[in-house]
């Protein structure tokens, strides 16, 4: 089934994007063009820019036309990642996606063991994952889900992308949705399997860690994850009043 116009038009100019054709700054073809080049009337271009500006890709100024934004490098936890895939149906934005490197029943450590709330050396499912941006890694995280939840989402344990995210999908497994999330964040030296996941050469490289843990309406772990990025991506910013 063909996708809709508007999809269409999105999406030509969304790869234009990510190839490097339409940089920073550029304006894009103006409503006209695109309303005569594709043979639509202008709702519907107006309706495939609108989507290009919810991903974040273009900004439109009154007398400018629509022109493309500047991307910040950002480091997207699990939780942001799970939210995506819940208004978009797919885990990762424009140019973004993931290689699995691996994905196997192993027994767990100790810190998987109590996050999971199983016993030590139990067997859990341990999916190892490089995101990339184009063609460059972002970061790298290793999720962790209970024998229990593997066993209803038996696609955990393929080495195939889950368009809609792992915790997305256990969700849509199990029946069980995500309701609570907590998130600890640290900065310290890649170990020498992330140097080479994420390219960052032989020498010392500062990443930021921040591990994830998701939780049920009853308050089980429903599943566990501790993502890498590089130095020098945002992971987020905050807004806040000072003073009266």
């Amino acid at each position: 089934m063909a996708l809709p116009k508007y999809d269409q038009i999105a999406g030509d100019l969304r790869g234009r994007i990510v190839r490097g054709e339409l940089t920073a700054g550029e304006v894009l073809p103006s409503e006209r063009e695109l309303t005569e080049r594709w043979k639509v009337s202008r709702a519907t271009v107006v309706k495939a820019l609108d989507v290009l500006r919810g991903e974040g890709l273009v900004e439109t100024r009154q007398g400018t036309g629509s022109t493309v934004r500047e991307r910040i490098p950002l480091a997207r936890t699990a939780g942001e990642r799970y939210a995506t895939s819940v208004a978009t149906g797919a885990v990762y934005t424009a140019g973004e996606y993931a290689e699995i490197v691996s994905a196997a029943t192993v027994p767990a450590p100790q810190d998987v063991a109590t996050a999971l709330d199983v016993e030590a050396d139990a067997p859990v499912v341990r999916r190892v994952r490089v995101t990339f941006e184009g063609e460059t890694p972002t970061a790298t995280s290793v999720s962790w889900f209970t024998a229990e939840v593997a066993e209803a989402a038996p696609r955990l344990l393929l080495r195939e992308r889950v368009r809609e995210g792992t915790t997305r999908y256990v969700e849509m497994q199990t029946g069980r949705r995500p309701r609570t999330g907590r998130d600890w964040w640290t900065a310290r030296l890649a170990t020498a399997d992330e140097r080479a996941l994420l390219r960052l050469g032989d020498g010392p490289a500062a990443v930021a860690e921040v591990r994830h843990l998701a939780y049920d309406a009853d308050g089980l772990a429903l599943a566990y994850e501790v993502g890498v990025s590089p130095a020098g991506r945002w992971s987020r910013t905050e807004e806040y009043a000072l003073g009266n």
